[in-house]
């Protein structure tokens, strides 16, 4: 089994501690992740709004279905959202879109793209993977806290990945809000 499996299998089972240790090697800290995130944690408007369009949208099953999203009823966290795909092995996962105020803070738009593709740093791309496999597998939503990079200039992204079912009803798809901050609330 690859590190990276063995990392995810962890987040599955909810430990966190071996991809906070991988993270940390590489110099990433103040990691911050949650399962089924309550308000206080979502304590940014767009997340919060995210969240509740979430669970709004008809479901499959215990999932919101893909299908049933409306870039127009996202209006108020529309430039801080992703959504993605998981590629046909689910062990990568494509930018089907990427948000423009995300693209316009980092310098790049990964609207395409594989995670495997995120210029930053591979370690950060890692840390991606796992948390949207282990989403899937779990089917519930997921906040995440990181520091990014020095080169991307944002002291943190808070996110929320939420697992969308495709026409099977399986976790392929993910609805994410992605927000920079400025200092470290949680």
């Amino acid at each position: 089994m690859s590190d990276e499996a063995a990392i995810a299998n962890a987040a599955i089972a909810g430990e966190f501690g071996p991809l906070e240790r991988y993270l940390e090697s590489y110099g990433f800290e103040s990691l911050v992740l949650r399962w089924s995130p309550d308000a206080a944690t979502l304590a940014v408007p767009e997340l919060a709004f995210l969240r509740d369009y979430w669970l709004r949208l008809p479901k499959a099953g215990a999932l919101a279905r893909f299908d049933a999203i409306d870039p127009l009823e996202m209006r108020p966290a529309l430039g801080n959202v992703m959504l993605l795909e998981a590629d046909d092995a689910a062990d990568d996962y494509r930018y089907r879109l990427y948000g423009s105020r995300i693209a316009e803070r980092v310098g790049f738009d990964l609207t395409g793209k594989f995670t495997r593709d995120v210029p930053t740093h591979p370690a950060i791309g890692l840390f991606f993977r796992v948390c949207y496999r282990a989403c899937a597998q779990r089917k519930v939503p997921l906040f995440t806290r990181h520091t990014p990079p020095t080169s991307v200039g944002v002291a943190y992204w808070s996110r929320l990945v939420l697992p969308l079912a495709d026409e099977k009803g399986a976790a392929r798809h993910f609805l994410v809000g992605n927000v920079p901050g400025k200092g470290y609330p949680i």
